[in-house]
């Protein structure tokens, strides 16, 4: 790199975005400032169109290890363009942006920071050891009872009421994965986020959420818990 302001592609794929039998050209732009990191900032996406046509926008978000999916998300027999990398830091937040091509223009259709907004989920330590998780419809209690005696000594008096140390919650998702059920010819997105508690390296449990995009909207298809082996959980 000659220049650590120049833009540079960061990543390429090719795919039927304007059409069903398309062959369209999308592009991954941005500065690299750092030459030993994968960090990429002022991102921008380029679609070039089988027709000669371009479009171009400002990705909104900058992170690390940036990369392009392109895969049809909303049932339309074509590819929309997911933009997917790393916000870095220790909370090891994941950036997913996902955008369909209609009139000409590229359009939001998810973006994790608004789903995120959106579905909001409260955790509480409650006596006797327990751990609650509320996200709307669908409420989680978890029991801490097999942690560790030191650590729960961090939360909890010893007759198992809470002490007003800590205060779990439930943080912006780790994961966004497209996945692709074997009857189905769109895919779906597979969102992971941690419930914390004492400190940001003591996870848990991780809510999973099931999303589908079908028509460009945000469904929900599944909600579930995952927690460590011997916890007992109750719906």
């Amino acid at each position: 790199m000659k220049n650590s302001t120049e833009k540079v592609m960061v990543d390429f794929a090719n795919g039927n975005i304007t059409g069903e039998n398309s062959k369209d050209d999308v592009i991954l732009v941005g500065i690299s400032p750092y030459k030993e990191s994968s960090y990429v900032d002022e991102i921008e996406i380029v679609l070039n169109q089988e027709n000669g046509n371009s479009i171009s926008i400002d990705f909104p978000y900058s992170g690390y290890d940036m990369q392009l999916f392109l895969g049809d998300f909303t049932g339309n027999n074509r590819s929309d363009i997911m933009v997917r990398g790393g916000f870095g830091g220790s909370g090891g937040f994941e950036i997913g942006v996902i955008y369909k091509y209609e009139n000409g223009k590229l359009i939001e259709i998810f973006n994790q920071n608004s789903f995120y907004d959106n579905n909001k989920c409260q955790a509480s330590y409650k006596e006797n050891y327990k751990l609650n998780i509320n996200c709307g419809e669908n409420k989680y209690s978890l029991n801490l009872a097999a942690r560790p005696k030191d650590y729960l000594n961090l939360i909890y008096t010893p007759d198992g009421k809470v002490k007003p140390t800590y205060e779990p919650y439930v943080d912006a998702p780790s994961a966004i994965l497209p996945t692709k059920q074997i009857y189905n010819d769109f895919y779906e997105l597979i969102i992971l986020q941690r419930v914390v508690g004492v400190a940001n390296s003591d996870t848990l449990a991780s809510i999973q959420t099931l999303l589908s995009l079908e028509d460009s909207k945000n469904n929900i298809i599944y909600k579930g818990l995952l927690f460590l082996p011997g916890e007992e959980t109750e719906n």
